[in-house]
């Protein structure tokens, strides 16, 4: 049993402390407020304060954690590891893991691009490349050796690597489902490129005659599931802008087929709310009934659509309507840790200075950020994803991929991806 004085304690350090331990070591801790009573005990013991303590491992505290400067924080090297709020003997590692977990960053940024999303490049994660790897967990662990060192007989770490592989069903279908008018618009539009292939394809899908190639994704996943640590597959809700053409309600036959043949334990069903639904509150809870009426699932896990979200607005949002995890927490654009970590936290509401039950899930890659946005072949994809699920093993952490529906199917210009999704779900395999 580990035990711990905070010479300044508050809401803050206790969520961070709880986290570190709790979560990210799994090692019993007690924590001591009277210092008197701590400096009599024996044992494996830590102070978090501002000087050492005779006979305990010392994290010194900088002041940093309940008074945050403005701008960036301070950056420094110990141990070949960047670190934050770096000090003479050290540096404060329960403030640099705050500021990491409570999001401060992205609270500071004002930059927006496009979709109103903050660009990876403005975040001091990516700028300090505190981004590049899961850094956080690495200071953790490295806490932990510390400790084994002066104290052998405390409890090793508990923490297990695993690959949790997440769908975004951005279209679910590639033709079924779809209005008339607008299957009728797309088969025009096909027949002025002299897509002729695609026109009867559709229209065999619409009537029955033959499958949609699209629920090829869904029988991927479904193959895998065993290593995969209970996949979830995001379902994108009913939108009415221009970014939510492809979400409908899903046919009669294919959710049938999620009852059915698709229906295998552990894969899990997850709410992809729309394009606006991060600002538009309404919306939001009005998308949630309806994909529970539709599906028959409960509020379990969601992910924004386009990673549109906002501070503290969206997370509040998800957090009452009683969602246990949200897995918006990644970059759209490239690969990379956004709050330096692959462990599942608790969001921490900064504004209300409180520790929520939403647990926030960071995903390290998405498919569409490494061949939309970097122009990445099959090949470098395939390196790309193992080198970050090669990281993540390293400190025993959870591996979070993305992929979309579009590239899993394998139909037509998308052929090369679900071997790509193959060849990185055996590499990344527990």
């Amino acid at each position: 049993m580990l035990l711990i004085h905070v010479e300044h304690p508050s809401t803050r350090s206790t969520y961070v402390i709880r986290h570190v331990f709790e979560r990210m070591l799994g090692i019993p801790f007690r924590m001591v407020e009277d210092r008197a009573a701590f400096l009599a005990e024996q044992g494996p013991r830590l102070i978090y304060g501002t000087a050492p303590v005779e006979g305990a491992l010392h994290v010194p505290f900088s002041g940093v954690l309940n008074r945050p400067p403005a701008g960036d924080p301070t950056l420094g090297q110990l141990n070949g590891m960047p670190v934050l709020y770096p000090v003479s003997n050290g540096f404060d590692l329960f403030a640099a893991t705050f500021f990491l977990l409570a999001l401060v960053d992205e609270e500071r940024c004002t930059a927006r691009d496009m979709h109103d999303r903050i660009p990876a490049d403005d975040l001091f994660v990516v700028r300090a490349g505190l981004a590049d790897e899961p850094w956080l967990d690495r200071w953790a662990l490295d806490l932990h050796r510390r400790l084994r060192e002066r104290w052998p007989e405390l409890a090793s770490a508990h923490r297990r690597y695993t690959h949790t592989a997440t769908v975004d069903m951005d279209n679910v279908l590639r033709y079924a489902g779809r209005p008339l008018l607008r299957a009728i618009g797309a088969s025009l539009k096909d027949l002025c490129a002299l897509r002729f292939g695609a026109v009867v394809e559709r229209w065999l899908v619409r009537s029955g005659m033959r499958r949609d190639p699209y629920v090829q994704a869904i029988e991927l996943v479904q193959q895998h599931a065993p290593v995969l640590g209970r996949p979830i597959l995001f379902f994108l809700t009913k939108g009415d802008g221009m970014h939510d053409h492809a979400a409908v309600r899903w046919p009669r036959y294919f959710r049938q087929l999620l009852d059915g043949p698709l229906g295998v334990e552990g894969l899990r069903y997850g709410i992809h709310p729309s394009y606006r639904s991060s600002e538009d509150e309404r919306a939001h809870f009005k998308q949630v009934f309806a994909f529970e009426m539709d599906m028959r699932v409960p509020r379990d896990a969601s992910r924004q659509h386009f990673l549109r979200w906002r501070l503290p607005g969206t997370l509040r949002h998800v957090a009452t309507m009683g969602f246990k995890e949200e897995h918006s927490l990644g970059f759209s654009e490239r690969p990379g840790f956004r709050a330096s970590t692959c462990t599942p936290f608790p969001w921490y509401d900064l504004e209300r200075e409180e520790e929520t039950k939403l647990m926030l899930w960071p995903f390290a890659v998405m498919d569409s950020a490494l061949i939309e946005h970097m122009g990445m072949g099959p090949d470098e994809v395939v390196r790309t994803m193992n080198a970050i699920s090669d990281a993540v093993r390293a400190v025993s952490g959870t591996f979070v991929s993305v992929w979309h529906d579009r590239y899993l199917s394998g139909h037509r210009e998308f052929a090369p991806w679900p071997a790509v999704f193959e060849q990185v779900v055996q590499h990344a395999k527990a």
